[in-house]
Formats: C-alpha cells, sequence, structure tokens
C-alpha cells in the first residue's frame, strides 16, 4: 500500500506543476518564447527531483520513481536543449545520492535512450494527437527497457527484481499515456478558444470598419454636394477623382487586409481636396511624415481624425486654420501617428464624454470611438487625446512596426 501512495504522491507532484505551468504560462502571449521554454524546463526540472526525492521503496537497495514523465514532456515538447538540461539534473541529482549502481544505470540509460528521444523530436512535433500519444508511449517503453538490460547486466538477473522493474514499466507508460493525453487535449482546447477568440476580434474589426466605409462615402459625398449649385465643374471634376480612387485602392469585400502609408496618405489627400474645394482658404494642411517608413498599418486610421479635426476643430470658427498630420517613429519599433489642428479645442467634460458618447448619435466621439476600439482589438491600447480649450487638439495612437511584406496577408 506504501508502494501505490509513493506513486500517487510522484503523480501529483508532475500534474501540478505541468498543470501550473499550462495554466499560468503556456497560455501567455509572452513576446519572447525562449522565456516560456526557461519556465517549462524549470518547472520539469523541479518535478523530477521530487519524483527522485520521494521514490518507491520496493526493498531497502531497489528505489523506483517515474521521472520518465516529466523527461519525456520536456524532451518531446521543449526540444533538445530541455532534454539535455533535463538529464543533466538527472545525473547531477543522482550524484548527491552516492555512487552506486543506481547512478552508474542511470547515466547508461541517459547515454542510450536520450539521443532516440531527441531524434523522435521532430517526428512528434508534426503528428497528430494519436501519433503523438503513441510515440510517446514507445519511447517511455524503450527508455524503461533500456534501463531494465543494463541494470541486469551490471547488478544480475534476478527473478524477483525482474518482475518489480516490469510492474515498474506498465506504471510509468501508463502515467506517460495519462500525461501526454492530458497535454494534447489542453493544447486542443487552448488552440480552439484562441481561434475563436481571433475569428471574434476579426469580425469586430470588420464590424467597426463597415461602419467607418459608408461614413467617409456620406461625408464626402455630403461635400461635394454643396458644390453642385454654385461650382458644378469642381463637384464634377472632385466626383470623378473620388470615383477613379474608389475603384483601385477603396475595396469594400477586403475589410480585414492592411494597406500601406503612403495608401492611406493618398486616401487622406482625396479627402482633403474635397474639404479644400469647400471651404477654401480657411483651410490650411501640414505634414511631418518620414516618406521612408515602409510598414503595413489598418485602413481608414487617419482620415476619420481629419474629418474630425476639420469638422469640430476648424470650421466651427470663421477664421479656420491649420490641420497637421505626423507620421514619425517614436522608438525603432513604434511609429506615432498623429493629427492636430489649432482650433477651438475641448474641455474635460467634452473629452469625458467622447468615450461614452450614444452610438446611436452623429459627432466627433463616434469616430474616434472606432478607430479606438480598432486599435485595442488590434494591438491593445486605445488612441489617446491631449486638448485645450482655444488651443487646439492634437490625437495620436502608436503603431508596432510591421514588416511591409505583411500587407494583405
Amino acid at each position: 500500500m506504501n508502494i501505490v501512495k509513493d506513486f500517487l504522491l510522484q503523480l501529483a507532484i508532475i500534474a501540478t506543476l505541468v498543470f501550473t505551468f499550462q495554466t499560468f504560462f503556456a497560455t501567455k502571449s509572452m513576446r519572447n518564447k525562449q522565456h516560456i521554454g526557461v519556465i517549462q524546463a524549470v518547472l520539469l526540472a523541479v518535478a523530477i527531483v521530487l519524483c527522485m526525492s520521494f521514490p518507491a521503496y520496493i526493498t531497502a537497495n531497489v528505489r523506483l520513481d517515474i521521472r520518465i514523465v516529466p523527461l519525456l514532456l520536456g524532451a518531446l515538447y521543449g526540444g533538445w536543449r530541455t532534454g539535455i538540461f533535463l538529464s543533466a539534473t538527472i545525473i547531477l541529482y543522482r550524484l548527491l545520492l552516492g555512487a552506486d549502481l543506481g547512478l552508474y544505470t542511470t547515466i547508461v540509460t541517459l547515454v542510450v535512450s536520450m539521443p532516440v528521444i531527441l531524434t523522435s523530436q521532430k517526428s512528434f512535433q508534426h503528428g497528430g494527437k494519436n501519433k503523438r500519444i503513441k510515440l510517446a508511449l514507445l519511447l517511455s517503453i524503450f527508455y524503461c527497457l533500456v534501463g531494465i538490460a543494463f541494470g541486469s547486466i551490471i547488478g544480475g538477473v534476478f527473478i524477483k527484481t525482474l518482475l518489480i522493474n516490469l510492474i515498474h514499466v506498465c506504471i510509468a507508460t501508463l502515467a506517460v499515456w495519462l500525461f501526454t493525453s492530458l497535454n494534447e487535449t489542453i493544447k486542443e482546447i487552448l488552440l480552439k478558444n484562441q481561434q475563436l477568440q481571433s475569428a471574434a476580434k476579426d469580425a469586430e474589426i470588420s464590424f467597426l470598419r463597415s461602419q467607418i466605409n459608408p461614413h467617409f462615402l456620406y461625408n464626402s459625398l455630403n461635400s461635394i454636394a454643396a458644390l453642385c449649385i454654385d461650382e458644378p465643374q469642381k463637384a464634377e471634376a472632385l466626383t470623378l477623382d473620388l470615383s477613379q480612387y474608389m475603384q483601385s485602392r477603396f475595396n469594400f469585400k477586403h475589410m480585414d487586409t492592411f494597406t500601406t502609408i503612403e495608401n492611406e496618405l493618398e486616401l487622406v489627400e482625396i479627402y482633403l481636396n474635397i474639404e479644400r474645394a469647400r471651404f477654401g482658404t480657411r483651410l490650411a494642411v501640414e505634414y511631418d511624415v518620414d516618406r521612408q517608413l515602409a510598414m503595413c498599418i489598418p485602413p481608414l486610421i487617419l482620415q476619420p481624425l481629419v474629418e474630425n479635426a476639420i469638422r469640430h476643430g476648424l470650421m466651427t470658427t470663421l477664421g479656420g486654420g491649420t490641420v497637421i498630420i505626423s507620421i514619425k517613429k517614436e522608438t525603432d519599433d513604434v511609429v506615432r501617428f498623429a493629427v492636430e489642428d489649432n482650433g477651438i479645442g475641448m474641455s474635460t467634460s467634452t473629452q469625458e464624454h467622447i468615450w461614452h458618447v450614444d452610438e446611436t448619435k452623429q459627432g466627433i466621439g463616434i469616430g474616434l470611438q472606432n478607430l479606438s476600439q480598432r486599435m485595442e482589438l488590434l494591438y491593445g491600447q486605445r488612441i489617446h487625446i491631449e486638448s485645450t480649450e482655444g488651443i487646439g487638439t492634437k490625437v495620436f495612437f502608436d503603431i508596432p512596426v510591421k514588416p511591409f511584406e505583411l500587407i494583405g496577408g
């Protein structure tokens, strides 16, 4: 009965550490995946040490444990570095226990079996769930049989010891099957959950963009309509420009694709041409853009800000004003996008109201809320507003640099 308790204790130790990793670390989105590997290796090493510290004593000289479980999990899921680290942990800890027959058996077993396990790791990684489980079982049996064979060669063959070792093989193999199956099931659940979250995020982003697209057209056509009576030729020219641009650049069917800074600025310029034709010299525009930037960005992230700056910041005054569009690197990995105006500005209460505006109403808050939600879904951060009444408003957000070749992916 004590033997059963000893093995159950080892199983509990392994389960606690393995599932602690799965729960608190494996699900985290860490930028440096090496951190995850180090944490996994350390937890498995602790599991090995604890298993060896609380063995099942068959006789005074025969002690068994199921260190093969964390060893296999580490080598197969973590790779050759983790496998070597765990092997070294076993040998070093076994040295602390003293130089005896068990030490030599352990060293020889690891030297013979680990190359086979590490060689099989690539096949394990590329296999399906059932293949992984079968391969883990075969490797655990191989490891145990190698240990039994060398133990018999060094210490001699005894029927009782042989029977005990065979029972140990069954227990170790059953434990490997249990943990590999559970680990694969957890990975399947986490993967499905990530896919569902990703699909939900993409759907929400598409919905938010679908709100902005008609909004752009609505305001652009309203501006053109205002010119039709007094300046029909200018209205016609602007309508043709907008139509040509829409055909080549503004594709409603691809809501989830990224665009370039050049294309985004071209869209902004189309909109500004329409507004300049309407407001004349009251509207001035300045650019502070790093033209060397080659990165992919979400479409329609500047035009709503420019529109808000003009309609709610500048054109509410008789004299109009200037819009400054800035796209500059904030750090090596982050680009800051900003739209600034020298219009009427906003009070603190107005800024707070923006984030609580009723989505059924039209106004400055709708475009900012929409864009901020998109930025939060894509990059985990919202847009920022700096404004002073009578001086002007600056709206900005940061985007991490993405390779140019990802566009359309």
